[in-house]
């Protein structure tokens, strides 16, 4: 019987892939992966345990979309982190605005450049 092994990548659409790994590289501090050369600007950052993002520089079809304030209610993605505190110091220093999570739960949600929305998530083992 087929069963799912686990989460492999994210995709998100960028409309500037290199300020997008820019962002990226410099919050998350994540290395590159090889990746194909699949007709489109774009990049693969490895997110650690075998999962990565793939950024993918197209035209936006979300521009002009209302999004919700808070990321918690919009499309996202979550990453499970050692501790947020570090995090709150690395936005504030990047002027990037968040929001804490409205569950309780230790998390922030975060926009990059182009709108999109993730979730940096304390996860204790």
């Amino acid at each position: 019987m087929a069963k799912v092994l686990g989460l492999d990548h994210v995709s998100i659409i960028v409309k500037d892939a290199e300020a997008s790994l820019a962002f990226y590289q410099s919050l998350l501090e994540v290395t590159l992966l090889e990746r194909p050369n699949i007709g489109f600007p774009g990049y693969w950052v490895d997110l650690f345990a075998g999962q990565s993002l793939h950024i993918m520089q197209l035209e936006n079809p979300n521009l002009g979309t209302d999004r919700p304030a808070h990321g918690g209610r919009d499309y996202h993605f979550a990453l499970r982190v050692d501790s947020i505190a570090s995090y709150v110091d690395k936005l504030e220093q990047m002027s990037m605005p968040y929001t804490r999570s409205q569950s309780g739960r230790q998390a922030l949600f975060v926009r990059d450049l182009d709108n999109n929305a993730f979730e940096l998530f304390e996860y204790k083992s």
